[in-house]
């Protein structure tokens, strides 16, 4: 039995910008592509993360191209997500039923980032005793 990877790649904070600035390619007649044009990994579905500066702002999903789901945050009027992102990263997953699992720990690993309407599908542990009792007395210390 082969065994795939969940994750086959990943992108770590590329700049938005990929998506405006433009490449000159040998022979190319027209008007030059993007350099996110040029990215074969972005062909690909898969879970990104917007960031503003290095803060992760948002995670979403791309259950067909990264590259068109990106370029409309890139590029898109409308949504506050749009304005305040300057880098990104990727995570190209192989099998496109599992992009709604990698958002969610994604999400739930990070609690501070924007959610969109998603609902991770995961069982929150809860916190014991002890350890709440602990969170408390570290909170009182701030």
């Amino acid at each position: 039995m082969k065994q795939t990877n969940l994750i086959s790649n990943f992108i770590r904070m590329w700049p938005r910008a990929i998506f405006n600035t433009s490449v000159k390619i040998e022979g190319h007649r027209g008007k030059q592509p993007s350099i996110a044009m040029t990215i074969k990994e972005l062909e690909r579905p898969g879970v990104y993360i917007l960031y503003r500066d290095d803060q992760p702002f948002y995670v979403g999903q791309a259950k067909g191209k990264l590259r068109s789901r990106l370029k409309a945050h890139a590029n898109g009027v409308g949504g506050s997500r749009n304005y305040f992102w300057n880098y990104f990263s990727a995570f190209i997953v192989e099998n496109p039923r599992y992009i709604a699992e990698v958002e969610a720990i994604l999400i739930s690993a990070m609690p501070s980032v924007i959610t969109n309407s998603s609902k991770p599908k995961l069982h929150k542990v809860p916190l014991d005793g002890p350890t709440r009792k602990l969170m408390h007395e570290l909170m009182k210390k701030v």
